[in-house]
């Protein structure tokens, strides 16, 4: 029979491989909402939602509320794995596809691993530092083939929101060492809501003469890849051996959007994505392989 260690990896394992199919989702509908709704709108309406469904979860399940010195942190995280983050993220995907923006997510667990570096004093060593030279080359690649101003643009943005969700993925940490998942997620979904709510006066005009589509592809997101996949993410990084062995599923992320953009959007990603996309791919297999890597070196 299985230890419980192993049957703790093996279910964060099962939901962080869950939670990354429900994320893959999110990129093509998010495209589908923006383009008819402002990123304040979508963000609102997404958020909003999922607040919602977590709200009458936790009325149900009666987690009670968080300890008073608890609420900056839980504002922190809502603050950077969901109001900024996903503002962020709206606008970019106003001007990049699916495969570009899913690719540069893909980076959240290395961009997560170098904060640790920094914070923690982890060592990266000389193959975890090449790989991520490896993945800068990639996103220059993404940046500079034959794009349009507001291709670059958005792509930054998109590296900024990657830099919010890897500080997100850090401070979901701490929060469930005192905290359950449940309550964990709750707490900073909310939160997040909370700091959204200023854009509800516009959400209301927009919402009133939207078409259809792009506001149910938003309440999709706010209940299935929001709602349901950040329990079963904070759940999996809170039973977890090691954060990566949940952030690697990550690395799936641009195949499966990729695939959705094509199959939902009939969309096709370009050269220069490709070229790109393998080089930070590749970047990330090195890095999430160092330590491997580093023995047989020294084998």
């Amino acid at each position: 029979m299985n230890s419980e260690p192993d049957r703790n990896r093996n279910l964060s394992l099962l939901l962080g491989l869950c939670t990354v199919v429900l994320w893959s989702s999110g990129f093509v509908f998010t495209r589908i909402a923006v383009k008819e709704l402002s990123p304040y709108s979508v963000s609102l309406i997404r958020y909003g939602s999922a607040a919602a469904v977590l709200f009458l979860i936790a009325l149900f399940k009666k987690i009670g509320l968080p300890r008073v010195k608890d609420i900056p942190l839980f504002f922190a995280i809502g603050a950077t794995g969901f109001a900024l983050y996903q503002i962020l993220f709206n606008f970019a995907m106003i001007t990049i596809n699916s495969a570009v923006s899913s690719i540069i997510m893909a980076t959240v667990p290395v961009i997560a691993a170098l904060y640790a570096s920094a914070v923690f004093k982890e060592k990266l060593g000389k193959i975890g530092w090449f790989a991520v030279a490896v993945e800068f080359g990639g996103i220059i690649i993404l940046a500079t083939w034959k794009r349009e101003v507001s291709i670059g643009f958005g792509l930054v943005l998109m590296v900024i929101a990657a830099l919010f969700f890897a500080v997100y993925n850090i401070l979901q940490r701490f929060s469930t060492k005192d905290y359950t998942p449940l309550q964990s997620t709750a707490y900073s979904m909310i939160a997040g809501a909370l700091l959204l709510i200023i854009f509800i006066p516009r959400t209301i005009r927009e919402v009133a003469v939207a078409p259809l589509q792009p506001l149910l592809a938003a309440l999709f997101m706010g209940i299935i890849p929001s709602a349901i996949g950040f329990l079963f993410w904070t759940k999996a990084l809170s039973i977890a051996t090691h954060m990566s062995d949940v952030t690697n599923f990550m690395f799936v992320t641009p195949i499966l959007a990729t695939l959705l953009e094509i199959l939902i959007l009939k969309e096709y990603p370009d050269v220069g994505t490709i070229i790109g996309g393998v080089v930070i791919l590749f970047g990330v297999l090195i890095f999430n392989n160092r330590v491997k890597i580093g023995t047989l070196k020294r084998g």
